[in-house]
């Protein structure tokens, strides 16, 4: 791939425009763009900060887009190369017709405008592979997260929802601190000192999925307690007059599934 890319790249005309662009996004979801413009008078470096929460795949549509306004005004070039280490990018200009965003439209028109005089030539290289102009490129990127952020533009659907997805999962991932739902791990099952049967029985108590209990005011119900006779008992209720606490069924789940057997509480479970 890199011969490839090399041999490509060595063959590319001294009077064409080489852009290499790339995007980057670290672990505090702060993005950057890196472009490394290669003329025939000079080279330009150009590292850009993006929004917050910015994806990848736009990052690297910025640097596209922030490649060609900056050779607008360059003069006396033949083709236009844009070297890019996103086939994701790549292939959503490819398909110009069914391009909608904002970044896409302006590379576009953007493509029109050079493309009336100049050839414009989109390839794909691979990335890590020591090619010097993408390194350059990568590096700026990463540069450009740390850059100050001027401006907010307003996210699309997609980052907003993926900002969302990950705000989910990363609340997902962490256990509930109460102490009826210990698990051994994130997604996991309560985790008692009991076979799988009576697990099942006692998650069906705390959790009310029993046939006995019913709805009241938005919360499972027994429909009375046999302790103290009250109506409408919840499950604390009971377990209050049991003299049972939430930690018997870590302690000692067996001793606390007897109680509720013996109380009439579990279905015949």
């Amino acid at each position: 791939m890199k011969e490839m890319a090399l041999q490509l790249i060595n063959e590319i005309l001294g009077a064409d425009i080489q852009i290499y662009t790339d995007g980057s996004k670290n672990e505090e979801n702060q993005s950057g763009s890196g472009i490394y413009i290669k003329t025939t008078r000079e080279v330009r470096k150009i590292k850009l900060r993006n929004p917050d929460n910015c994806s990848v795949f736009k990052s690297e549509l910025l640097a596209i887009e922030a490649g060609l306004e900056a050779i607008l005004n360059e003069n006396n070039y033949g083709a236009v190369w844009i070297l890019s280490d996103s086939r994701s990018s790549i292939q959503h200009l490819k398909d110009w017709n069914n391009v909608g965003d904002r970044t896409g439209i302006s590379i576009l028109k953007l493509l029109r405008h050079i493309g009336v005089d100049h050839e414009v030539h989109f390839q794909w290289i691979p990335s890590h592979v020591d090619i010097y102009g993408n390194k350059v490129a990568d590096n700026l990127a990463k540069q450009g997260t740390a850059q100050p952020l001027c401006s907010t533009p307003s996210l699309t659907f997609d980052e907003i929802y993926s900002i969302r997805k990950n705000k989910d999962l990363k609340t997902w991932r962490v256990p509930p601190s109460h102490d009826w739902y210990k698990r051994s791990s994130p997604g996991g099952s309560i985790g008692l000192a009991c076979d799988r049967a009576d697990q099942t029985a006692l998650s069906r108590f705390l959790s009310g999925h029993l046939i006995s209990c019913s709805f009241s005011h938005g919360n499972k119900v027994f429909p009375v307690c046999a302790k103290c006779g009250v109506a409408s008992a919840s499950p604390e209720h009971i377990l209050s007059c049991l003299r049972l606490s939430r930690e018997t069924f870590e302690t000692d789940p067996l001793l606390a599934l007897d109680f509720l057997r013996v109380s009439g509480l579990m279905d015949g479970v």
